[in-house]
């Protein structure tokens, strides 16, 4: 892990340092826009001549975010995996068997690995006999049209199950659609062929298999929990520094939504890869129970955030006086840095991180005090809501402290090869736990079901049209279809309009790039890098990323042969075919509109709400917490099925429905979290 806290610079001194330095000018704040906003408070960046300090911030940003979500250590894990079999090929001379070998890893590879050393090695296991049997079914059913149409169906339906369930098995989902296409494209026929061809795809799954493992082993075993929980810290941090902004403008109010969901979708990531929750925890393993607490201490911080947030549109912030409004600002300041400090120390486990923690906690101690002396505002309301303010922030600060403690009880956190023994590993992959991953992946629902079956006819369609018109390189319409569909039209469309123009991009710039010599290893290299990119702007920018792919892919088959001016050409057709493919299949292949399913999301979070209340006041801790956490699923369904149904083509839409989810949904929620939490404090 890279060392965060040497090379991290605290956001609140490096406001000081860069205020110290600053043009006097730069130093007055402006009475105007000065209100609950702690970087209008601060020095005028735009006028601070020390750019050396942004850059340093931008690069310790950087390895702060790589921390968190390590896309760069995942892209040289598929670098690796996918670049050493092409190496091994040219040097023997076997390059058509480094490309076999380089293709199974790189669709395993696409496995993340979030969860424990056991989720992992489980995941990886079975994504390994995923790759060979689909590889299998796809080399004996190339010649036949009605085996190869029947093989992509399931292929295709399997593959939606499992990229419908998120980060736990959209990996799994490459692994089942690539192997089976590319293998089907290129069958074999004779038995010495097919045996040869099984194992490579063996070899590569063991290579994947083995990468996976090895950057795993010195890992310490709680760090993938303890990020999870990080992760939900910073959504917490992120939040508090949007409701300082929530009275600027309207897209900040808008924003303010967005970073709410955000915290919701992180605790609910950390319970997709650890389920358990604190009262199924026990003492007799320490550190995982202290993280128990330590994610439950987060859930409550982020109630009280999201109350402060609610309580701030009761305040009029132009209204009050400009030093109440300093203090306001640099109470939310203090309240970001210290959740931001607790998110970095749980990752880091240093102890220079908790220093900064504590120091800001005491910050707010301070703060709290001074503003409860200052004579408030003659305005009923408005007071109210300012000492409902600093009874949530007191109530965090309890909070806060409460996980520093936690994490100090958690003690040390040991590498994996320490505590793994050898017949510990073993038991990893009992078959009781591999078929209790199989049942979780399996799981699906109606929406699920019917983008599962719209995704298998139309690659079945795809692949149709590819085997009937004889096209070359025809398993690029199949392929992009597979990449490109959604479970929804306005994301489907999105992502084919980004996947077209990236892959004529990439397909352009790859296919010059075979003009540079063989001799020059220029194009090795090229594909190393673009393992290691395509990854880290999948989830960044997808545009990018299919850009890269299409280089990638182009590299990757053509490493050592010329250029063919017609290669370009028909991927591109290809491409354009199998995306506008997906989109029509949106329109006429049980479509899913949320006109239709928003009346559906909305009852089942009326429900949730409802079942939350009855446990709020008559059912145990246990039961609360879980029916909190449901309530808060659902609330976010019907949230972003609003959204999809307020953009979907059509009719002028109606609004009636915003303003019931607010009123019966949103506020019914929180206040009852605060009821409930008031009751614990």
């Amino acid at each position: 892990m890279l060392r965060l806290a040497a090379l991290t610079i605290n956001s609140h001194y490096l406001d000081i340092l860069l205020a110290t330095f600053a043009p006097e000018k730069s130093r007055q704040p402006d009475k105007k826009k000065l209100i609950f906003n702690s970087e209008q408070t601060g020095v005028n960046r735009q006028q601070y001549p020390l750019a050396y300090f942004r850059s340093y911030k931008k690069i310790s940003t950087f390895i702060q975010n790589e921390s968190f979500e390590p896309l760069v250590s995942w892209g040289l894990r598929m670098a690796i995996a996918g670049t050493a079999p092409i190496v091994w090929g040219l040097a023997t001379n076997r390059l058509d068997d480094g490309v076999w070998i380089a293709l199974t890893a790189e669709a395993i590879s696409w496995v993340e690995m979030k969860g424990s050393f056991n989720w992992r090695v489980r995941t990886l296991f079975i994504g390994s006999l995923l790759a060979l049997f689909w590889g299998v079914v796809g080399t004996i059913t190339g010649d036949s049209m009605l085996l190869s149409v029947g093989g992509m169906f399931v292929a295709a339906f399997l593959a939606s199950l499992l990229k419908n369930l998120g980060d736990r098995a959209s990996g799994l989902a490459i692994c089942v659609y690539l192997l089976f296409i590319i293998c089907n494209a290129f069958p074999d026929r004779d038995i010495p062929d097919i045996s040869h061809r099984l194992k490579m795809i063996a070899v590569g799954a063991g290579w994947a298999f083995f990468t996976g493992i090895a950057a795993s082993m010195f890992m310490p075993v709680q760090q993938p929990f303890r990020r999870q929980i990080a992760l939900i810290w910073r959504s917490i941090a992120a939040l508090v520094e949007t409701i300082s902004r929530s009275g600027l403008d309207k897209d900040a109010q808008e924003t303010l939504y967005l970073r709410e969901k955000d915290v919701r979708a992180a605790i609910d990531h950390s319970f997709d890869f650890y389920g358990r929750m604190v009262h199924q925890g026990t003492t007799k393993d320490n550190r995982q129970y202290q993280l128990l607490l330590l994610r439950k201490n987060a859930a409550l911080v982020a109630v009280n955030v999201i109350a402060i947030a609610d309580e701030m549109n009761h305040i009029n912030t132009g209204g009050l006086d400009e030093t109440l409004r300093i203090k306001a600002a640099t109470l939310f300041s203090a309240m970001r840095e210290a959740i931001s400090r607790i998110s970095v120390f749980v990752l880091t486990l240093k102890g220079e991180e908790k220093l900064l923690a504590v120091s800001q906690i005491n910050r707010l101690k301070k703060l709290i005090a001074l503003i409860k002396e200052y004579p408030l505002v003659p305005d009923e309301n408005q007071t109210r809501a300012i000492n409902r303010i600093l009874q949530l922030t007191g109530r965090n600060i309890k909070l806060l402290e409460s996980a520093i403690q936690r994490i100090d009880q958690m003690g040390e956190d040991t590498p994996v090869f320490r505590s793994y023994s050898l017949m510990k590993t073993m038991f990893v992959l009992r078959p009781r736990k591999i078929m209790s991953n199989v049942k979780t992946l399996v799981h699906f629902n109606t929406l699920s079901m019917r983008f599962a079956l719209r995704s298998a006819i139309a690659a079945s369609v795809a692949l149709f049209v590819a085997k009937f018109f004889h096209i070359h390189h025809g398993y690029w319409l199949p392929f992009s279809l597979m990449i490109v569909i959604q479970p929804y039209f306005g994301a489907t469309l999105t992502k084919a309009v980004q996947r077209v123009g990236g892959t004529l991009l990439g397909g352009l710039v790859g296919s010059l790039l075979l003009f540079i010599p063989a001799d020059l290893h220029v194009k090795e290299l090229l594909l190393f890098a673009t393992f290691l990119l395509m990854v880290y702007y999948a989830r960044k920018n997808y545009g990018i990323a299919a850009f890269v792919i299409t280089l990638n892919v182009v590299l990757l088959f053509n490493i050592d042969k010329s250029f063919n001016a017609m290669l370009l050409l028909e991927r591109a057709l290809c491409t354009f075919g199998g995306s506008l493919l997906a989109v029509v299949s949106g329109f006429a292949l049980l479509p899913a509109w949320d006109k239709k399913w928003l009346p559906n999301h909305l009852t089942e979070a009326i429900k949730a709400n409802y079942e939350y209340f009855t446990r709020t006041f008559y059912g145990s801790v246990n039961n609360w917490t879980r029916n909190k956490r449901a309530a808060e699923t659902k609330n976010s369904d019907v949230f972003d099925s609003f959204n999809r149904y307020m953009e979907e083509p059509g009719k002028e839409k109606t609004e009636a429905y915003y303003d019931i989810i607010t009123c019966n949904v949103r506020r019914v929620h929180f206040k009852l979290s605060l009821l409930k939490i008031r009751n614990f404090m």
